[in-house]
């Protein structure tokens, strides 16, 4: 006498993700995109901080019968002052040491001297410290010490205050920095759903799939592949992403970052939820066609609706108060880019953008049923290539 088994969904969806973890694991395609996203956003913040410390060195300036230290103190810490001896020493300074112009006194007279037009910022501290030093000089011919008056002296800062109704903290950082995350995330979700269209296509083509549902129901498999490639891209996306803040860290790069630590959680719920809408529907497309080389037709619906959620982030960062950015914010799948970043503009909520978050959870469930259904319609259909329409006519 034989039992049978009692079939378990639990432990087919298990089964099903252990083994598509390891085939990923395992899957040249996907490692090389990996490391290829991993050289480009660590170099790419290398980069970045090599060009902006060439163009943050300050310009520097040579001085000649004038006080070196008395300069440095007129023109701060952001132009790079150095004494030479005469103007003939101002001009070598000028055209062998690579020095940017040079202030020479000379009986009382204040030259800058330049190889070409002298930069703006140069123009200006030096007409600072030549006015500074005509000052304390004149002081010193009045008998009144120059420090005792500097002293004496209130302070004539002028500061700025705005009463318009216009007046506003400035969000842009926090808006910018969200934007940025929210291309590293939508990158990542390419990245890694469109591997599961892949396998879906791979596993009918060679009709393996058929000896799987032999012991598996379809719905299990579908779960099982995009539960593995949601937790293969979670752990993709924590390394790279860990990898470029570390970088970040390296370069000092991260402490000009305005990086609240609440946006990392809201873009990784925005992340779950759009690997999850758009895993399903890439392995609909892949269970569309028997043959690799017409998975590019049905995948092609999908990756519009990905450019659709993608360019509103783009181009549309510095126009949040707009009316279609507000109105994105409350359409799936586009609002899981722009709803977290009108959070960090302050037009929206945090109860806002959790309603907006469930309108983009129950949209994926929708979207998760219905390729449910079309899965189950065309995985084992192996004639001719079916399309979006006829697979939604017939689920």
């Amino acid at each position: 006498m034989t039992t049978t088994q009692k079939y378990s969904r639990a432990d087919a969806i298990r089964t099903v993700t252990g083994r598509e973890i390891q085939v990923a694991m395992r899957s040249k395609g996907l490692i090389i995109t990996a490391a290829i996203v991993l050289v480009v956003v660590v170099g790419g913040v290398f980069l970045i901080s090599w060009l902006n410390s060439r163009v943050e060195d300050n310009p520097s300036l040579a001085v000649a019968g004038v006080d070196e230290t008395a300069v440095t103190a007129v023109v701060g810490e952001g132009i790079d002052v150095t004494s030479v001896d005469s103007r003939d020493a101002a001009v070598d300074a000028i055209k062998d040491d690579g020095k940017d112009a040079a202030l020479v006194r000379d009986n009382d007279v204040f030259t800058l001297i330049a190889d070409g037009t002298p930069d703006d910022a140069l123009v200006a501290a030096s007409q600072v410290a030549a006015s500074a030093i005509a000052q304390n000089d004149a002081l010193d011919a009045v008998g009144v010490d120059p420090g005792e008056f500097a002293a004496a002296l209130p302070d004539a800062t002028v500061e700025t205050v705005d009463v318009s109704d216009e007046a506003t903290d400035d969000t842009q950082p926090a808006v910018v920095t969200t934007m940025l995350g929210t291309m590293v995330i939508l990158t990542f979700i390419m990245t890694f759903a469109a591997n599961v269209g892949g396998r879906v296509t791979e596993e009918k083509s060679s009709r393996v799939v058929e000896i799987i549902l032999a012991t598996i129901r379809p719905l299990d498999l579908l779960i099982g592949k995009v539960v593995a490639m949601l937790i293969v891209g979670f752990v993709g996306t924590a390394v790279i992403l860990g990898a470029a803040l570390a970088s970040m860290a390296a370069t000092g790069m991260l402490a000009d970052v305005d990086l609240d630590p609440a946006t990392l959680g809201i873009l990784m719920v925005s992340y779950i939820l759009g690997m999850l809408f758009f895993s399903a529907l890439y392995a609909a497309a892949g269970s569309l066609v028997s043959r690799a080389e017409e998975l590019g037709s049905t995948q092609m619906p999908v990756m519009l609706l990905f450019f659709a959620v993608m360019y509103p982030p783009i181009f549309g960062w510095s126009a949040m108060d707009s009316t279609v950015m507000e109105v994105l914010a409350w359409v799936p799948p586009m609002s899981m880019g722009v709803a977290p970043m009108q959070y960090a503009a302050g037009n929206l909520s945090l109860l806002g953008l959790a309603a907006s978050f469930l309108l983009l959870a129950v949209a994926t469930l929708l979207v998760l049923m219905v390729v449910a259904r079309i899965y189950r319609g065309s995985i084992l259909n192996n004639g001719r290539r079916l399309t979006w329409m006829r697979a939604l006519q017939q689920a």
